[in-house]
């Protein structure tokens, strides 16, 4: 079959999270011999797949944006919008693809051809009242394009059974049409070589002298429940530090006020946004990955933690149970007393060496490859269906 694979907006190759994700996809796919024929499509980084331009059965389409102004009461604001120069639908049609796989949610237009969604978390929806997700009309408008996609979708791909209920109920899909896939660590981990000594002076910080949270400072990060752990831990003289990694989204300046305000300027850290291999320094070192983020329902942070051997102490949110099971301690988001009593069982040795052992067999079990070979059986599974109509012959209307 010819798949298509929408791949999102490519920006930063230097940033974390969804990026890391789509390109440890893409090159573990490519590296499969399934019989199938693969066309990329994506917004952003140009030269993002240029290394990859020559293999035989993949074909990489950088789509382009028009930036159309935005209506504003203020005439000395102006502001702009995206939308896709030209329609995906269209070319998915032209480019004769039998099934369309999108790897993060389209918003744009509804897409004609089978496809299948792939959406890890609907967070706007069970916490609408943090800033990123309220503002303006954002909400309403991407409620009603997310609805349109999901519901036309064949299929619904995400990681647990937590996100499984909360798709289901908030947007009245059938059971049948969404199937669970665990999310992988990504591949890049095992690529990059560090210089440990240098990268911890250079932020002048010891071997497990600190707690790590590498999360962009959005405000449902909840950064400001590790600052009040820190003014906890200073008061019962627990020695630790508090580093904190990640692109600003415009909650850094609250952040950083209270951090002075409550005079923690030498106990918390902000490293803004760093490097994979300053990620890699400061995961293998840190005491533990502490992350309170208040939603879920799963961390590709956390699996990256354990790779390099970080004991991880997360929210107890029940995706986050789901996912790591007994691989980490988990504490209430919203109580900084809790998180320094679960940071002081690892004071426990025979506790901690537990969680490290289950962090070890669940990374074993969290690899890129078993993830795009369940993502082929998917695909292979339509194959049945899709046979009810040419998979050769462009469609009928006018394109």
């Amino acid at each position: 079959m010819k798949i298509g694979i929408y791949l999102g907006d490519i920006k930063k190759p230097e940033s974390i999270g969804d990026y890391t994700f789509v390109i440890s996809f893409v090159k573990e796919l490519l590296k499969t011999k399934a019989p199938h024929e693969f066309i990329f499509y994506y917004f952003g980084q140009k030269n993002a797949f240029n290394n990859l331009q020559n293999i035989k059965n993949a074909k990489f389409i950088c789509l382009k944006y028009y930036k159309k102004p935005e209506i504003s009461l203020n005439p000395l604001k102006i502001k702009t919008y995206k939308t896709p120069l030209v329609s995906l639908n269209h070319k998915l049609k032209k480019d004769n693809v039998n099934i369309a796989f999108f790897i993060v949610p389209y918003l744009h237009e509804h897409i004609e051809i089978p496809y299948f969604a792939t959406i890890r978390d609907v967070a706007h929806r069970i916490l609408p009242h943090f800033p990123e997700f309220s503002t303006n009309s954002v909400f309403e408008k991407m409620e009603k394009k997310l609805n349109a996609f999901l519901t036309g979708a064949s299929k619904i791909i995400t990681c647990n059974s937590i996100a499984k209920n909360d798709i289901r109920t908030l947007y009245d899909v059938i059971e049948e049409n969404i199937t669970t896939m665990p999310i992988p660590y990504p591949s890049w981990l095992k690529e990059t070589n560090c210089d440990d000594e240098k990268i911890l002076k250079e932020n002048n910080i010891e071997k497990n002298s600190y707690i790590f949270y590498p999360a962009q400072f959005w405000t449902h990060k909840n950064h400001i429940r590790l600052i009040l752990a820190a003014q906890v831990m200073k008061e019962q003289n627990i020695n630790l530090k508090v580093v904190f990694t990640g692109f600003d989204r415009g909650n850094l300046k609250y952040l950083k006020k209270a951090t002075s305000k409550l005079g923690l300027e030498d106990d918390v850290l902000f490293l803004n946004s760093v490097s994979k291999e300053e990620l890699c320094v400061l995961y293998k070192n840190a005491l533990a990955l502490v992350y309170p983020c208040l939603a879920g329902p799963d961390s590709i942070v956390a699996l990256e933690a354990m790779y390099y051997g970080c004991p991880v102490l997360i929210s107890n949110h029940l995706g986050y149970m789901e996912q790591l099971k007994k691989a980490a301690f988990y504490f209430n988001p919203l109580d900084e007393m809790d998180i320094v009593e679960k940071i002081k069982l690892l004071n426990d040795i025979e506790k901690k060496d537990e969680i490290l052992v289950n962090s070890k067999n669940l990374i074993e079990k969290s690899d890129f490859a078993g993830y795009i070979e369940r993502f082929l059986d998917i695909a292979d599974s339509f194959y049945s269906v899709r046979m009810c109509w040419s998979m050769k012959e462009m469609y009928e209307d006018k394109i």
